[in-house]
């Protein structure tokens, strides 16, 4: 049984169906289904931990992006307050945040007092615990007289009334408030910073949040115009006011302005360039208006896929996905060399070529369909948006093209000249080829020295934030004595005394590692609430203390009578009253709860050593170490290494198909000519940048691909003119779009792009050699 082609008509209403299906599906998702495109490149990677901890980390992850900072600072506290009042009336008309310029009184001595009064002898430090407990009532003596005669602590006046052990004084000298570094002044928190000799510019705190969860785009974009509508002002009228502003509004803002601006010049001057190149070669207009339908069609299709199985996409992505200009404008000028050069048959024109383009089709594919099964979301994006392209154009061009009968040249059309030179100079190089041995040897060599290669994985050099952010950033965290590293252990469990408990036991390990240099310093909510029985603990060790006469040289000191020390049935600070203190209210962005299990954060600063911090975590199954950055950078090596058997495997896939088409040697050769690409691409890449990263190592999925679609060309059709030709358009059009990414202000664009242009000018060169397998050759 034989099957009889479709005809042209047919074709066209079949395209016509499927692709008002797609139209109709897009739509659809449009109106109904919530989509995003996020510009927080620190979502470019996704780390996985078990569900309920991604739970939390995700949600503390939020409440980060959703605060945002803003210093007014001004010589004048009055103008600087004034103008700070004037940017929070600014910023209260962008709907989707909520902004606080006034705050309630900050703790004061006092009251922080207060709320630990009624709770005698529960708060005592480590260094108060251990003198205790050593017996030596001599060295507690000259500790507590220590304490007596330091002047800069004001917590011995105020409780040593209630207190006459001076445990408390103690406990509050060795702690440090959130928000030391601020004072209210009428309800304002001002910094302050000196300048030059007897100056001080006073910095009046703004803070805003947006509503909801996460940042949504275009609030952030709305917040950095006030912002720098607000520092344009200052500038213009000389007002001495300047800003200093952080969040990630701002981060995200710069990266989305940066990244749309590139899409849309890349974008155009890859289509400019496309439709020029297609105007000198086919020399139709109607032939640039289809190129360009064909791009059209396949942009809808990547972006209808997208929106259905992605919710939030990178802005990221959408600049990779220029790149799908070059490759899905290949189709097109497959279809229009054949139907303008060649006496294109009536009933079926696309007939020679079908096989060519759907093998082409499926080796691209695979190369982008390995991506899907990636741990990095960024790649998985890219390659769902490549593949529904590069459909849509395939199917464009089989289904609709056909009935496009103006396409078709009268009688076939004269290759340009300068192409009839390129073919002289493929059919001299296929005569004068280097032999296999030769070639063997240089991919021996060059596998051995990507070995010794640097690798860079720190996700944090895949993008370039720009200068101007990181200043203020690092500005308002020293003004605020805020510089806490993005890494911190996060403890969970059943209750929060539980959770108590567990920080109370990493207290001694967290203190030995700030003792040995490891971690400059951490901040923890044990350090203020001891566990309910850590509190009786110290109760009992203090009656044990007074009844031992520990306390007798003190109390003759200050006058006091031992008697005046009593222990009754004390009762003890639970979470709950904690949390509504003065001192708890701090700590909110430390505590969380969810699902009846309880979770605090605790706080590191310049950590040095993290495997001392995993190893302490992996200890305790509800002690878990987060550190993002270094667990991507795990993720990333791990797929870099994996990126190497993916190439093997792609490779011996590549080869079978053609052995069974061509034959061993033929298709030995095959799998080498984007092979020595690939390795050229990544050595010269090195010798450019210093190191590869992962977007190189991905570029060679893309060499891969194309560099197998110019062979299955070559070997299905021999080295002709018309191949030549449409080889040479492919592989230009293909190097305009990467050509332009290398000069992107993203260095994983800029690398990745570099690699393809290297990649597919070298397979371009060798791809010829395949024609020697063809009988066709003409």
């Amino acid at each position: 049984m034989t099957w009889k082609p479709l005809s042209s008509r047919t074709k066209l209403v079949v395209w016509c169906i499927q692709f008002a299906v797609i139209l109709a599906g897009l739509t659809y998702l449009w109106l109904f289904k919530s989509f995003t495109i996020v510009a927080d490149l620190n979502q470019i990677f996704s780390v996985e931990q078990g569900p309920e901890i991604q739970l939390v980390i995700d949600q503390l992850e939020q409440q980060q992006l959703r605060q945002h900072l803003l210093l007014v600072g001004h010589q004048d506290k009055a103008t600087a307050i004034k103008y700070a009042q004037r940017a929070a009336k600014s910023l209260n008309e962008i709907t989707g945040i909520a902004v606080n310029v006034k705050f309630d009184a900050l703790p004061k001595l006092d009251s922080i007092v207060r709320d630990y009064l009624n709770y005698p002898y529960a708060f005592i430090s480590e260094q108060y615990r251990y003198l205790l407990q050593a017996n030596d009532s001599q060295r507690l003596f000259n500790y507590q007289f220590n304490l007596l005669n330091d002047v800069a602590s004001p917590w011995v006046a105020a409780t040593l009334q209630s207190d006459k052990t001076l445990a408390l004084a103690d406990f509050f000298n060795q702690q440090r408030l959130p928000s030391a570094q601020l004072k209210n002044y009428d309800g304002f928190l001002i910094a302050t910073k000196s300048e030059a000799v007897e100056q001080v510019r006073y910095y009046v705190l703004v803070n805003f949040m947006s509503n909801g969860t996460g940042l949504d785009l275009n609030v952030a974009k709305k917040i950095a115009a006030n912002v720098a509508s607000l520092k344009q002002q200052a500038l213009t009228q000389d007002t001495g006011v300047d800003y200093l502003a952080t969040g990630a509004a701002f981060f995200t803002a710069s990266a989305s302005s940066s990244a749309q601006s590139e899409m849309a010049l890349f974008g155009v001057i890859s289509v400019l360039a496309t439709l020029l190149l297609i105007m000198v070669i086919y020399r139709s207009v109607l032939s640039v208006f289809c190129t360009l339908f064909v791009v059209l069609v396949s942009m809808i299709y990547g972006y209808t896929a997208l929106r259905l199985l992605f919710s939030e996409v990178n802005v990221l992505t959408l600049v990779f996905a220029v790149t799908l200009i070059g490759i899905a404008a290949d189709y097109s000028f497959h279809a229009l060399s054949e139907l303008r050069f060649s006496q294109a048959k009536i009933a079926n024109p696309l007939h020679n070529i079908r096989s060519s383009l759907l093998l082409g089709f499926l080796t691209t594919t695979a190369g982008y369909l390995i991506l899907v099964f990636t741990p990095l979301i960024l790649f998985k994006q890219i390659a769902v948006f490549t593949m529904a392209g590069l459909l849509g154009a395939l199917l464009c061009v089989l289904l609709l093209y056909p009935s496009l009968m103006l396409l078709k040249a009268k009688s076939a059309m004269q290759v340009p000249n300068f192409i009839t030179g390129l073919h002289n100079l493929q059919q001299t190089w296929l005569t004068n080829k280097l032999a296999m041995r030769w070639q063997v040897l240089f991919i021996i060599v060059a596998l051995f020295g990507l070995m010794f290669l640097d690798n860079d994985d720190d996700p944090r050099h895949f993008y370039k934030v720009p200068h101007d952010l990181i200043t203020q950033q690092q500005t308002i965290s020293d003004l605020l004595a805020a510089q806490w590293d993005s890494s911190y252990l996060l403890i969970a469990s059943d209750s929060e005394q539980q959770v108590l408990r567990q920080m109370e036991q990493l207290l001694p390990q967290l203190e030995q590692l700030q003792a040995n240099k490891e971690i400059a310093a951490y901040s923890s909510i044990s350090q203020w609430l001891p566990s309910i029985s850590m509190q009786k603990s110290n109760q009992q060790l203090l009656s044990r203390a007074v009844n031992r006469g520990d306390f007798t040289q003190l109390n003759l000191v200050l006058g006091y009578d031992s008697s005046d020390i009593l222990f009754d049935d004390y009762q003890q600070l639970d979470f709950a009253k904690w949390q509504d203190s003065q001192v708890g209210l701090l700590f909110t962005n430390q505590w969380l709860q969810s699902l009846d299990r309880y979770y605090s954060v605790i706080k590191l600063k310049r950590v040095k050593n993290s495997s001392r911090l995993k190893t302490l975590a992996n200890s305790n199954p509800n002690v878990f170490f987060i550190d993002k950055v270094a667990d991507v950078s795990k993720q990333i090596k791990q797929f870099r290494q994996q990126l190497v058997l993916i190439y093997a495997f792609s490779l011996a896939a590549a080869m079978i198909i053609f052995w069974l088409r061509y034959g061993l040697l033929n298709a030995f050769i095959a799998m080498t000519r984007p092979l020595i690409a690939i390795l050229i691409a990544l050595i010269l890449s090195t010798w450019f940048y210093g190191s590869l990263t992962v977007f190189n190592y991905v570029a060679g999925i893309l060499i891969l691909a194309l560099g197998l679609d110019y062979c299955i060309f070559y070997a299905e059709h021999g080295l002709s003119k018309k191949i030549t030709l449409t080889t040479f358009v492919s592989a230009a059009s293909s190097l305009f779009v990467f050509a332009i990414l290398i000069v992107s202000s993203t260095p994983a664009v800029r690398q990745f792009g570099f690699t393809v242009f290297i990649g597919v000018t070298v397979v371009f060169l060798l791809a010829p050699r395949l024609a020697l397998v063809s009988k066709r050759n003409i």
